[in-house]
């Protein structure tokens, strides 16, 4: 463990961290050359504001809503977006700001982020209501300067600023609703600022830490190395970032911590640093392998799929698409892509969406539905809206459970379907076209404990565990392939009154 106080850690480059100085310049570096196989994603370039001519996305939520920033006018001044459904918004400033950044968006549409009080100032930071309405957190201090950085499905942003009596860096805070800041750090100037937040309200950020509920865990480094910082966390409480490896090799590698045990994730094309960025549900991880160095080869957006190896985005894409994608810098639940490269030479934000992604929640007709999932309410397997198919070997409605629980990470946690009451459906599929997909699966009730849960899909088992008090839900994701045109999900040797609450399938 470094010396006490300020931990080191170590410094990737993480857009969507906004640290000292608001608003340093868009910069791009020129296009690498690659070749794309069969395509496994379509690509959106986002555009920019005004006349601006570059562009950056930073987050995504499970809705498609992509934040991030663009310049206005070119080289001057960048403002905060908020791009859905084909339409970039401007986000706009603080009255009297020049300068802002979107960093994160919940499923809500609230908005994390660091803007300026005056042109080229400080930044502090802010969150934007759903409606677009921007509210400075940085209190009535002017040299506070700070960023917003991640925001919590109740609108909790995780950041930071730097002390009051300190000339240093952002140390980390946890803003409530109301915008109360609480230091998490102990020291506060231990910890620097904080990166991201789960629903969980798990806590993440540099030297490689969580916190969660008043209790600080340092993650591990590698033997020898020299660091690590964390940059996410997802709803299961795997954590994503960089460690710095032996002083011998140099640079830096991408990270995941599961359970508190580091698994290196290495780099892509042999560069000397790299970052994971961000995790969704399902653990499909994004990130950035940067040379960080003038002239040399551009920087490299990439994916990781559980358990395997990282890809990087270009070869995922359509020949001839004409993007160069080289920052990856958020993934939805749907495992929508969200950073920066270059289309046609230009610098532009893009999105990129799997060929297939289905998302779906087991409910009782009539629940409310998570934003950016299908229902499944027991129906015997047939066409549903959006153009899917998916259902039960038999009727199952009668089987459906709603429980309200205030330990439930979100919707999805609270409703459920039993695969193994007498006379239920025990089978259930999803159309899709033959290949390889990434499954992700939950089960479990936030009012009993009484079940071993164990399913497979296309014959893997997905699910395997037995819910305890302290934990009431199992999760699994496998890789699978389908040949026949359906993903069956069905009861595996050895369940007893089984239950599923969400599926998460994407194409892979």
């Amino acid at each position: 463990m470094p010396p006490s106080g300020r931990r080191p850690t170590v410094r990737a480059p993480r857009i969507a961290v906004v640290c000292i100085v608001l608003l340093a310049p868009l910069s791009f570096a020129l296009p690498a050359s690659a070749t794309a196989p069969a395509a496994r994603y379509t690509v959106t370039d986002l555009g920019t504001l005004g006349s601006g001519t570059a562009s950056v996305a930073t987050a995504v939520n499970n809705a498609g809503v992509v934040v991030g920033y663009s310049d206005v006018t070119p080289n001057v001044t960048q403002h905060a977006f908020k791009w859905s459904s084909g339409t970039m918004a401007d986000l706009g400033t603080e009255a009297g700001g020049g300068n802002s950044r979107a960093n994160a968006v919940n499923d809500a549409g609230q908005v994390a982020g660091t803007a300026d009080r005056l042109p080229g100032g400080y930044g502090y930071p802010v969150r934007w209501s759903a409606g677009g309405v921007i509210q400075d957190l940085g209190g009535p201090v002017t040299n506070r300067l700070g960023v917003g950085n991640a925001i919590d499905p109740a609108g909790r942003v995780a950041g930071g600023q730097r002390p009051a009596d300190s000339e240093d860096g952002p140390v980390a805070i946890l803003y409530d609703q109301a915008g109360k800041p609480t230091e998490l750090g102990s020291p506060p100037d231990s910890l620097n600022a904080a990166t991201g937040i789960s629903a969980q309200d798990e806590v993440v950020g540099g030297p490689a830490f969580t916190w969660h509920a008043g209790t600080l865990t340092m993650l591990p480094y590698l033997p020898g190395g020299g660091g690590a910082g964390a940059s996410a966390v997802n709803v299961s409480g795997q954590v994503v970032g960089t460690v710095a490896l032996p002083a011998a090799a140099g640079g830096q590698d991408a990270a995941l911590w599961r359970n508190g045990e580091l698994t290196d994730l290495g780099t892509v094309d042999a560069i000397q640093y790299n970052q994971a960025s961000a995790i969704n549900a399902s653990g499909q991880i994004v990130g950035t392998a940067d040379p960080q160095c003038q002239p040399c080869a551009a920087p490299v957006a990439w994916l990781r799929q559980p358990g395997g190896t990282l890809s990087t985005l270009n070869s995922l894409l359509p020949a001839g698409s004409g993007w160069d994608l080289q920052r990856a810098n958020g993934i939805n639940d749907r495992g929508q892509i969200v950073g920066a490269g270059l289309h046609n030479g230009s610098p532009h934000a893009f999105l990129l969406s799997p060929v297939f992604a289905a998302t779906v929640n087991f409910a009782p007709a009539g629940s409310p539905l998570p934003i950016g999932y299908a229902a499944d309410t027991g129906a015997a397997y047939g066409p549903r809206s959006g153009g899917l198919s998916y259902g039960w070997n038999v009727d199952n409605s009668a089987n459906t459970r709603s429980r309200t629980s205030a330990t439930a990470p979100d919707q999805r946690y609270t409703t459920l379907i039993h695969m193994q009451r007498p006379g239920s459906a025990t089978v259930w599929e999803l159309a899709v076209p033959n290949g390889r997909y990434t499954v992700h699966v939950v089960s479990g009730d936030p009012d009993h404990t009484d079940s071993a849960y164990r399913l497979t899909a296309e014959g893997t088992v997905v699910v395997s565990g037995t819910p305890t008090a302290a934990a009431h839900w199992v999760e699994g994701t496998a890789q699978v392939t389908v040949s026949d045109g359906r993903l069956t999900v069905a009861n595996a040797s050895g369940s007893s009154n089984n239950k599923i609450d969400y599926i998460d399938v994407i194409a892979s």
